[in-house]
């Protein structure tokens, strides 16, 4: 698969996220002292893999799961699930994860955002603005809502709508940085390049240092084909605040595309240290280890992935090339694309390609694919 094509797409999506407390919500019905112990040994064993030095991220899952499955009402351990399955692309998970959280606090914020959040990444748009109209209808005057709200007509392209409702956050707060640079975003899609310029120089002298505007101007900059501008806005704001995945994501994107793929696994390194499970940037390390000629750690890396999506399309299909080009070990290579076909998450083109690659295997190692030639 080209390099370019495993790098997450530029986008400006703007969303709260975060990491749960520690504390504990109090369940309906009583646990007894031993669950609520082994629930709670639990979810720190799950929180300890999270912190190892190579995040082990496929036991962080089934510890948190054995942690609700003794407290079904363990806000923290479900949101912490919604946040590994939301950063794998396990979406169906995610969601439910996310909704159990919300059940056991309906009125939360976060969990809230992020499910909405989860939609979006789906292309599914009415249950995300669903949850964030009811939010706001609850909570009228909480900005951020109504600029994540914003994002999501934007994605949907109800400009009108989107740009209404930066404005009434605008009419009340003039001074909010978000709804300035939700505008000048708006703008930018709409090719009105100097309008966007504007405001998001507006935003930056409300805030200089704001991750999210100087993220958002980079791409405004890499629309305009000014890369090297882009590559210090995005640096810059990657800098400012690791946890914004887009920002890192962005410049790691420009390296990759420059072929500086030294630059572009340490950025890739530190988002993954950042927001551990996030695919993508593991996704990305990964490639850029192969283009590196380090075909070990990239296949440390793409195992690593597998560990928190066992089916991922990407890192199966790139195992496949690293073992059929660069490993020389066809039967792994067969067996990678294999379970890629069979796992049915690939698009009709990737799909094409497995197949083209694996049909190649078996004219060129008959033997080693023989186990895989009955089912494709």
């Amino acid at each position: 698969m080209n390099k370019s094509r495993l790098v997450q797409v530029l986008s400006s999506l703007l969303w709260l996220t975060g990491c749960a407390s520690t504390s504990l919500q109090t369940r309906s019905e009583p646990l007894s002292s031993d669950q609520r112990h082994r629930s709670i040994l639990a979810f720190n064993r799950g929180i300890a893999s999270l912190q190892k030095k190579d995040a082990d991220y496929y036991e962080a899952v089934n510890h948190f799961k054995k942690a609700v499955r003794i407290n079904p009402g363990f806000y923290q351990a479900h949101y912490n699930l919604g946040l590994l399955y939301s950063r794998g692309n396990d979406f169906k998970n995610a969601e439910e994860a996310y909704q159990k959280a919300i059940q056991s606090r309906p009125k939360d914020r976060a969990a809230n955002f992020n499910l909405a959040q989860v939609y979006l990444r789906q292309d599914k748009f009415e249950p995300a603005i669903q949850i964030l109209e009811s939010f706001i209808e609850s909570n009228p005057t909480d900005h951020q809502a109504r600029n994540n709200l914003v994002v999501l007509l934007r994605k949907q392209k109800d400009y009108h709508k989107a740009v209404d409702q930066a404005r009434y956050v605008l009419d009340r707060e003039p001074g909010q940085v978000l709804a300035y640079n939700n505008l000048a975003t708006i703008f930018s899609e709409e090719k009105r390049h100097e309008m966007a310029e504007d405001l998001f120089r507006r935003a930056l002298t409300l805030d200089p240092d704001n991750s999210l505007v100087l993220n958002n101007l980079g791409l405004a900059k890499l629309k305009n084909n000014d890369i090297q501008q882009a590559l210090e806005l995005f640096l810059k704001s990657f800098k400012k605040q690791s946890k914004l995945t887009e920002a890192g994501m962005n410049a790691a994107s420009v390296y990759m595309k420059s072929g500086d793929y030294v630059n572009a696994a340490k950025v890739y390194k530190k988002i993954a240290r950042a927001t551990p499970g996030f695919l993508p940037a593991l996704v990305g390390h990964a490639v850029a280890m192969r283009c590196l000629g380090q075909y070990e750690k990239a296949e440390k890396s793409y195992q690593q992935i597998l560990g928190l999506d066992h089916t991922n399309p990407q890192a199966m299909f790139n195992l496949g090339i690293l073992y059929m080009k660069f490993r020389e070990k066809p039967q792994w290579a067969c067996q990678a694309f294999s379970k890629f076909l069979k796992a049915g998450r690939a698009t009709p083109v990737e799909k094409k390609r497995a197949q083209e690659y694996l049909e190649e295997l078996r004219l060129q190692h008959p033997k080693s694919c023989k186990i895989n030639k009955e089912k494709p």
